[in-house]
């Protein structure tokens, strides 16, 4: 019976730390700057897409572990393998490009792949706290609209000619 209880205790000890082992979990990020806050709300975004359309049927952690797989993975070569692999491999190939072209295609934004990273974990996890993937949406929209106004405004104003009425003789 004694051995049969230390045995109990181990194994479950043993499933204990193999499920709390996930390094894609859930958990609070600090942001110091504007430039941060823009590369979490595109993880946490993208990560409600993500979970709304490929796994709103599936409530383990698994699909999640492949699809962060894939995404370290889309930085060191093209393997095919499992759809949410696939579609890990595309998502983390778009970041890769962000990261060289910046963040959402603008070059003064540095993409900062720790935070999408995490924004992206925290909403496939459902974790809202700080900000929701609405907010987030919300968020991306409103500050990539005053940074293009404020390139607009920083261009030089450039006036089409001034068109001359046609005369007309009669």
């Amino acid at each position: 019976m004694k051995k049969q209880s230390i045995f109990t205790i181990v194994a479950l000890f043993a499933i204990l730390v193999m499920t709390s082992c996930n390094k894609y979990e859930a958990k609070e990020v600090s942001m110091s700057s504007q430039n941060d806050s823009l590369n979490y709300a595109l993880g946490l975004a993208n990560g409600n897409g993500i979970k709304s359309y490929y796994l709103s049927k599936d409530s383990t952690d698994k699909p999640i572990v492949a699809l962060m797989e894939a995404l370290d993975e889309a930085y060191k070569a093209d393997v095919n393998k499992d759809e949410m692999y696939k579609l890990g491999l595309q998502i983390g190939n778009s970041f890769k490009q962000q990261k060289k072209n910046g963040l959402m295609g603008d070059s003064t934004l540095t993409f900062n792949n720790k935070l999408v990273k995490q924004g992206l974990v925290n909403a496939l996890n459902g974790f809202n706290e700080g900000m929701t993937s609405v907010q987030a949406e919300e968020y991306i929209r409103t500050v990539m609209m005053e940074l293009q106004q404020k390139k607009m405004q920083a261009a030089p104003q450039q006036q089409a000619p001034q068109a001359q009425p046609d005369s007309i003789s009669r």
